[in-house]
């Protein structure tokens, strides 16, 4: 299991260097919770010295942002159309639309994702598996029967979570983008290639102050593209297979190893009334760090509903 460490710290001034942090410093920045073994000086306070740690300023964001799921498998010949469907949906708003390829069905791995001689990729993973489940069999009525399917910000129509590819996502998708922000995120990462180490630093305000319900805060690590074989229609390749498909934004688990999110709770408000959480996690060697990238987001713990996703490269 991968290591993360976390920090919820009440933070106070910091120097930094990013366009939505100002100079200024951490009264009290150290913490043993933090893999500080990560960090090649080995020194919280070498760490802040250097500006790594962040103050931020006002989020003045007033766009909500769109995650959709897309639970796929590389050998459902059926996918690669709904997939594509998605991503001219992306390609129409690419800055607040994000997709995230989870390799799962409703049963969790099914024979859609399972690897083969064929399909020797794995493209599956714990969490998305967990995810899979959650939709597919936790959820009482849910009509998530297989592959290929979608979550929009996990809202529903028709009081279903997941929805086919074409108007269906397209409606859930343009309701979320015209509606009003009620958590902004923002958020800061450090990665050191020779320790492999990666630092997250968010904020999470709570704009709509009627928000009553628990919130908790989910980071996903993500793989931005990967070639590997997919099963296809004949009419996309005379053999049923594309050895050199372009699988994207491909989920590869939970930095923090919680796939429905850390609860946000008071001790996680800094002083200015803003949730602030932050995090240490070694990548695993088998991916390379400019491949890869965070989407943060955080859900209402009762509807289930994403209300702000972001996305964040590690370099």
């Amino acid at each position: 299991m991968k290591k993360i460490l976390i920090l919820s710290a009440v933070l106070a001034t910091v120097i930094a260097s990013c366009d939505k942090v100002r100079n200024a410093y951490p009264k009290n920045p150290v913490s043993t919770t933090l893999d500080w073994s990560l960090y090649p000086d080995g020194d919280s306070a070498h760490y802040v010295s250097q500006g790594l740690w962040p103050a931020f300023a006002a989020n003045t964001n007033t766009q909500r942002n769109v995650l959709i799921e897309d639970f796929t498998g590389h050998q459902c010949v059926n996918c690669p159309a709904s997939t594509a469907n998605m991503e001219q949906l992306i390609a129409t708003n690419p800055d607040h639309i994000y997709g995230l390829a989870i390799h799962a069905g409703p049963t969790g791995l099914t024979g859609f994702q399972i690897t083969s001689a064929e399909y020797p990729t794995v493209l599956y993973c714990d969490a998305g598996i967990e995810i899979g489940k959650h939709f597919g069999q936790a959820i009482p009525g849910s009509t998530f029967l297989g592959n290929p399917a979608f979550c929009v910000n996990r809202t529903k129509a028709s009081n279903q979570f997941t929805s086919n590819a074409g108007a269906a996502i397209a409606n859930k998708t343009a309701t979320c983008l015209a509606s009003p922000i009620r958590i902004n995120i923002q958020a800061v990462t450090n990665y050191f290639p020779s320790t492999r180490g990666l630092f997250l630093h968010t904020e999470v305000d709570k704009v709509d102050a009627s928000i009553t319900s628990d919130l908790a805060v989910i980071v996903c690590l993500v793989e931005d593209s990967l070639v590997a074989p997919q099963l296809v229609p004949t009419s996309m390749d005379p053999d049923g297979k594309d050895d050199v498909y372009v699988h994207r934004d491909i989920l590869r688990g939970c930095i923090d190893g919680r796939t429905f999110g850390r609860v946000l709770t008071a001790s996680d408000l800094g002083t200015n009334g803003k949730y602030v959480v932050s995090y240490s996690y070694k990548l695993p060697d088998q991916y390379n760090a400019d491949n890869m990238k965070l989407y943060i987001y955080v859900i209402d713990k009762t509807t289930e509903e994403i209300y702000q996703v972001i996305e964040k490269h590690l370099l």
